[in-house]
């Protein structure tokens, strides 16, 4: 076994040259122009059909934008970070398609990360990819194993490599907006703003990392899902994007399916309980239908539970929730940019009880106080103006108005058990704030088109009531 890698691949590391180099820009604007020409000619063909259309190309440029603020910052500010080492070993593994593609190959579609082929690469073409992410950390050498095709297309640059991924990841935020558009119609302004434009999850899911995979691939499902099982339509393209985005989060991020797998398979036995017109039959088939739903869904984890590693069994996934936010708190490894909701028991017991203020840090930290940076200080505006929506709608317009609203709404219903249970999740295992503002990112657009068509909802639902009491006729005053 060599071991050269670790002294040139470790200092080459903080060369900012080693990554962006004069090739870069034009490549990338070489690429950019027709990427652009074939997202306007989309745009123009659709939008008369579907309005949400005018807002395809303006999305996909923010985000192209975030992924270059992204770049920027983590390279001229930060000087460094997980994005560096992801490329670095993905531009790796795409040099070894051109040497030795049998072994490349191996490593990408197989996950075949053996000494054998580690000795395939080399200090003088191809670099060696990152030790620790090869043999110690499968669920990040899935980025390396993503990327690497990106950075094949890219020419190993990465500017180009960063274009050509946010331009498949797009894809996954688009169909989702475009799946809530069609529920709700008459919001499609706020959606896109909620959805495509905010500014945090854009920074968090624009650049090389497992949160930009994760955030499309999930949003993504949920849309495979809806038109697998409920329109049927194109079936076998949406069931193979299904189990391919299902493959990026059991491989990513394991508990993200845990958590999303279940909780889709029950908004679409809820999608089935609404599509039953006949109010009888549908009171007597909703308990069976939300039991197979249930059901389903503990089926799809026990299928997957094999590659879930410790988030296949309960106790184990509770015990490994303590660890990691035992390890996040600690202040000499972290600083002290961290928050502390107290130890707890890896038990049902244990975590429930701190179940209140895990939700409010999972949705609304950091508070702006508590901001010791601009990106983090964006992310507590954002936590501000989206807690004092959920108040308003809370005590100006009524839980009795909201409940009676979102009763009849199964993507809402869906979207809000989701977000809290997943902000939950991560506000309990999160405790180090800069940690907490790239893992909640999954949980905001559930959360926010919950938040904001709810809103939409109740006060359609008035003006409607209000639109009915003025044009009926009154009695003539005696």
């Amino acid at each position: 076994m060599t071991t050269l890698f670790t002294v040139a691949s470790i200092d080459e590391v903080n060369h900012i040259g080693d990554y962006l180099n004069l090739f870069d820009i034009p490549v990338f604007i070489i690429y950019l122009f027709p990427i652009f020409l074939v997202f306007y000619l989309i745009k123009k063909k659709k939008q008369d059909k579907f309005s949400e259309y005018k807002y395809f190309l303006s999305g996909f440029a923010v985000k192209i934008l975030f992924g270059l603020i992204f770049t920027c910052i983590y390279l001229f500010y930060y000087k460094g970070g997980d994005t560096v080492t992801y490329f670095w070993s993905s531009r790796a593994l795409s040099k070894l398609l051109l040497i030795n593609p049998k072994a490349a190959l191996s490593i990408i579609l197989f996950d075949n990360r053996s000494y054998e082929n580690w000795n395939s690469f080399n200090n003088g073409y191809t670099n060696f990819p990152s030790w620790n992410f090869y043999f110690h950390q499968k669920d990040s050498f899935g980025v390396v194993r993503f990327s690497s095709f990106f950075a094949f297309l890219g020419f190993n640059l990465w500017l180009p490599t960063l274009l050509l991924i946010n331009t498949y990841l797009y894809r996954g935020t688009w169909k989702f907006f475009q799946l809530v558009c069609k529920f709700y119609p008459g919001n499609i302004k706020w959606n896109a703003i909620i959805i495509l434009f905010v500014p945090s999850v854009l920074f968090w899911s624009s650049g090389i990392m497992k949160d930009s995979y994760t955030l499309a691939a999930s949003l993504w499902l949920v849309t495979n899902m809806y038109y697998c099982f409920i329109e049927r339509k194109k079936f076998l393209n949406n069931f193979l994007m299904l189990l391919f985005n299902s493959f990026i989060l059991v491989s990513l991020k394991p508990y993200i399916f845990v958590a999303l797998a279940p909780a889709a398979m029950i908004w679409i036995s809820f999608l089935y309980i609404k599509n039953i017109k006949n109010k009888v039959l549908r009171l007597m088939a909703s308990p069976a239908l939300l039991g197979f739903g249930i059901i389903m869904g503990l089926l799809v984890l026990n299928l997957f539970k094999s590659s879930l590693g410790v988030y296949g069994d309960i106790d184990t996934m509770l015990k490994q929730a303590q660890i990691t936010q035992q390890d996040l708190v600690r202040g000499e490894q972290y600083g002290h940019n961290y928050y502390d909701i107290g130890k707890f028991d890896p038990s049902i017991s244990g975590i429930i009880i701190k179940a209140p203020v895990a939700i409010v840090a999972g949705l609304f930290r950091p508070f702006l106080w508590e901001c010791r940076n601009p990106v983090m200080f964006i992310s507590g505006i954002e936590n501000f103006l989206f807690l004092i929506l959920t108040l308003y709608i809370i005590f100006k317009v009524g839980i009795k108005s909201v409940y009676k609203v979102i009763a009849k709404e199964p993507l809402i219903i869906f979207s809000l058990i989701f977000s809290i249970i997943f902000a939950f999740s991560v506000g309990l295992a999160s405790a180090n704030f800069g940690a907490l503002v790239r893992y909640k990112i999954l949980a905001m657009p559930f959360f926010l088109v919950a938040l904001f068509n709810t809103f939409y909802l109740v006060r359609k639902a008035k003006k409607e009531e209000t639109d009915l009491i003025n044009k009926t006729p009154r009695a003539p005053a005696l």
